[in-house]
């Protein structure tokens, strides 16, 4: 495939992602009050994931390909690689959360019942599912990687996703700190890692759900949590820990993969 359809397709389906994201983002504007919404919250989630499968079953057609080439397999594939990824952030999150409460780094009040903040997980958990980590895991290490991949080994592919990823966030308004700065640039290489070495988008999507969802669920709105030394605890046991045990843990998993390998047309 020429460098320049390549450059077009990949251009399309951004500008459409951004555009969608700006859609949805202004309608939670709209329809939400001063306080967090879950019902809002989830339904946005629904528009996005409801636009991204549009979006990409219309070019998926136009290229005439399959959704297989976007990182899938079969569902049982599927399944066993979302569970990887989830896997892969929860065990080294929740190792690092007992060591970062053992030295003292982070202190966690709870404001709530056992059975209301299940409840609330399992909600947050399917609406970052659907707001987040499915629409831009298909996107952008599904429709974008595998482009990428068809001109550029594995390892270039996901440096170059990493930066569309990261200026993506920075059209839909998701570099609103110099905390998200950091994170995102990161965050998308280390996704783009987990597609890469596994071949599957889902364990990257497994991987996307875990973090946010433990990410948003401390955050004051939600009202179940008030923490001290949270920096630190997303850094030292939500980031640190789980990339580093689960870049190593996947070399064991894949043992076959070849960096230097690239997609067939």
């Amino acid at each position: 495939m020429k460098m320049t359809a390549t450059v077009v397709r990949i251009g399309i389906v951004m500008l459409l992602g951004i555009a969608v994201w700006n859609f949805v983002i202004y309608i939670s504007d709209v329809t939400s009050g001063e306080e967090y919404s879950r019902l809002n919250h989830f339904f946005i989630a629904l528009l996005t994931t409801f636009f991204t499968i549009a979006l990409l079953g219309i070019v998926c057609r136009i290229d005439n390909i399959s959704w297989k080439n976007l990182g899938q397999a079969s569902l049982r594939t599927n399944i066993f690689s979302f569970f990887v990824g989830f896997l892969l952030w929860t065990i080294p999150a929740l190792v690092g959360l007992v060591i970062c409460l053992m030295l003292g780094w982070v202190d966690i009040t709870f404001h709530t019942d056992f059975n209301a903040l299940l409840l609330s997980i399992l909600i947050l958990f399917i609406t970052v599912f659907l707001m987040e980590a499915l629409p831009e895991e298909l996107i952008f290490r599904g429709y974008i990687y595998r482009y990428l991949h068809v001109s550029f080994p594995h390892w270039l592919t996901v440096i170059l996703q990493s930066l569309l990823f990261t200026l993506f966030a920075f059209f839909i308004g998701a570099m609103y700190s110099v905390e998200q700065i950091q994170f995102i640039p990161g965050f998308a290489f280390i996704l783009g890692y987990f597609r890469a070495v596994s071949g599957n988008v889902w364990t990257s999507i497994g991987f996307h759900v875990a973090i946010m969802t433990a990410t948003q669920i401390l955050n004051p709105s939600h009202g179940h949590f008030d923490v001290s030394g949270l920096f630190t605890l997303r850094f030292f046991a939500f980031i640190l820990l789980p990339s580093t045990i689960g870049a190593i843990a996947l070399a064991f998993i894949y043992p076959h993969h070849k960096w230097s390998h690239k997609a067939p047309t």
